[in-house]
């Protein structure tokens, strides 16, 4: 396969736009690291995806999401909203997913991961009809966080990768659980609990966390 690398600019929307619906897998920069994404509700696309990370465990696939499109794809409730309301933010929710949301998505699982890291992501969410699902562009525990890595890990497996230069932060979201009594920071990323409290005052840390 000859894998086309492009530099990112916020015209290339409508040609993402084109490759996803033609149920090709790309790589997008982020913020946090880069992403393997496709067109959620292509289950020949979603099935080729999981097929290239080779995941080591079942796991449901992240969706990349906004808040005025959040309840096409997940079940939302206030604190998620207020959450959603920061966006673009360097966060990875774990949310109820709808049951509309394909079974290839899923995987299973009744819950699935909602980011949303960057304003171009932001941007490209609102242009897409179709949920963008994905996952890191990881290969054997090392995340790629430019397109030099994107090329070595998947260069020969994916059609488009788009250079976006170094991540910015160069680290997964912070993982926090909504599908909990209280928003519940799981494990850390780019922001600390300090970070996050003036944005959603009530979240907390699991016990084994706690200093």
């Amino acid at each position: 396969m000859n894998t086309q690398v492009v530099k990112l600019n916020r015209n290339l929307i409508p040609k993402i736009e084109s490759r996803l619906k033609a149920g090709e897998v790309i790589i997008l920069p982020t913020d946090t690291v880069y992403a393997l994404v496709a067109n959620g509700n292509d289950t020949e696309a979603v099935t080729r995806l999981r097929q290239i990370k080779a995941f080591t465990s079942p796991q449901p696939l992240g969706v990349f999401t906004r808040k005025e499109k959040a309840e096409q794809v997940v079940e939302v409730d206030r604190p998620a909203l207020e959450m959603m309301s920061h966006f673009p933010y360097p966060v990875t929710m774990i949310m109820r997913a709808k049951s509309t949301l394909s079974e290839a998505v899923t995987n299973g699982f009744q819950n699935v991961f909602v980011t949303c890291p960057d304003r171009f992501i932001y941007d490209l969410i609102m242009e897409i009809p179709f949920p963008i699902v994905g996952t890191s562009a990881a290969f054997a525990g090392i995340q790629a966080t430019n397109a030099e890595l994107a090329v070595k890990f998947f260069g020969n497996k994916v059609d488009l990768i788009v250079d976006g230069g170094e991540s910015k932060h160069g680290r997964s979201g912070t993982l926090v659980d909504f599908t909990v009594e209280v928003p519940t920071i799981m494990t850390y990323g780019t922001v600390s609990v300090d970070d996050l409290r003036p944005l959603l005052p009530q979240i907390v840390l699991p016990s084994h966390m706690m200093k």
